[in-house]
């Protein structure tokens, strides 16, 4: 409606809205939705609703239930890219509804692997599966959020975001072409800066790692030499001598440990752990460091909100502000899982997540996706058709349609923080 006021809606309530404007269940609700958070609510709301809405939860709240055994947990695994994240997550769905997540970061590969053996509830990539690969394993797919894969580097007096590559220099550092720290196309873009005589050492990922799939994609993207050679892909074979490691974790603690090293890691390693990335320059001509802020403008120039599919590519977009290496990272889920009790525990805590806002996002180092992708990945979740002929509940009571929405919306909308963008 045309008189929300966006600083007044809690983020909650706007997912809800753009979930029910997107047909995600089936009821046509959104005219109720936000005349109930907005500053006008003594002129626009029916109280007799509101009353109704609020009377019904408290009655829910205060009626006494029977506790079942404690509830299995809900197991996934797969890309070390947003594993922080997910592990954060889990902490908090636990402590607020008494439901584990047991996340293993194990690479985007295993993830794959794992989901497609139904060894796990849901399973982690960075890199998306395409239409055939969905339909052969039977699985579903949709995004979290958006994070940086960043070059850092461990340079004696150089520090994090000081030091300037471009891309064609990035993938003379990779490929092994530049042997040390004061070479010429180094220095160059670095007028002024002291750089060691040191020898320069790659530390990359040696486990099926979406992180490798998108930094080899950009590297190819700059150098049709990479692309014919190294090329692109979760695991490749770099040239000459390099140190391999397992995870995001292995590459920053390698960095650190070892003098004139440079690797790649998720932006969230970076703040965590003290690491010195570099600058880089994009597609515009800009030097820009790594950042939450560079990732949401990646993240606005992309595609995303317009792709059915729910997928987009954000490396070297063009724009001011822009990162040139973000990913979305995504998860899949059975479309057809064996049980409807076990599907609704995964779809649940996602279902959480978003409704959430990007409270749950902002400060991890990662950047929350549109209001409308959001949506459009809740209604994803209504996909799921379990083999017992049971629907997937994605609410907290055993309540459906218009009372299951406005529970939730009561509960999470004082919380969460204001998702930005543009309400329609």
């Amino acid at each position: 409606p045309h008189h929300v006021q966006n600083d007044h809606v809690p983020s909650g309530a706007k997912v809800l809205f753009e979930i029910l404007r997107y047909g995600a269940f089936t009821y046509n609700l959104s005219y109720l939705l936000y005349p109930y958070y907005s500053v006008n609510l003594c002129m626009e709301a029916n109280m007799s609703q509101l009353v109704f809405v609020f009377a019904f939860s408290l009655v829910m709240t205060l009626l006494p239930t029977a506790r079942a055994q404690q509830p299995v947990p809900v197991l996934g695994a797969g890309a070390s890219f947003p594993s922080l994240v997910y592990s954060a997550w889990s902490f908090a769905y636990n402590k607020e509804r008494g439901q584990e997540v047991r996340y293993a970061s194990t690479g985007s590969g295993d993830g794959i692997k794992q989901m497609s053996d139904r060894t796990v509830d849901f399973g982690a990539t960075d890199t998306p599966l395409n239409e055939s690969e969905l339909k052969n394993t039977k699985l579903i797919q949709f995004p979290t959020m958006a994070g940086g894969i960043v070059p850092v580097v461990n340079l004696k007096g150089v520090g994090n975001g000081v030091l300037k590559l471009t891309g064609a220099v990035l993938v003379d550092l990779f490929s092994g072409d530049i042997k040390n720290w004061d070479d010429g196309r180094i220095a160059s873009l670095n007028p002024g800066l002291v750089l060691p005589k040191t020898r320069v050492v790659r530390v990359a990922r040696q486990d099926a790692s979406g992180s490798t799939a998108i930094l080899t994609e950009y590297l190819g993207m700059q150098s049709p030499a990479w692309a014919s050679t190294v090329g692109k892909g979760r695991q490749v074979k770099w040239k000459g001598e390099i140190m391999l490691v397992n995870g995001n974790d292995g590459v920053s603690e390698a960095v650190k440990a070892t003098p004139g090293a440079i690797g790649y890691v998720s932006f969230d390693r970076v703040l965590r752990d003290g690491l010195n990335a570099v600058s880089l320059r994009n597609k515009s001509g800009q030097f820009v460091n790594p950042s939450e802020a560079a990732f949401q403008v990646t993240v606005k120039a992309s595609s995303i909100s317009k792709s059915e599919a729910l997928t987009a590519s954000l490396i070297d977009l063009n724009g001011v502000g822009v990162w040139p290496i973000v990913d979305l990272t995504y998860i899949l889920l059975d479309a057809a899982p064996k049980s409807s009790v076990r599907a609704s525990a995964s779809a649940k805590f996602f279902y959480w997540a978003f409704l959430k806002g990007d409270g749950l996002i902002k400060g991890t180092g990662f950047a929350a996706l549109p209001t409308e992708v959001q949506a459009l990945v809740v209604r994803r979740l209504g996909e799921i058709k379990p083999q017992d002929g049971k629907p997937v509940n994605i609410t907290r009571l055993p309540a459906s349609g218009l009372v299951a929405g406005w529970i939730d919306v009561i509960e999470f909308g004082p919380s969460a923080s204001n998702l930005r963008g543009e309400v329609h």
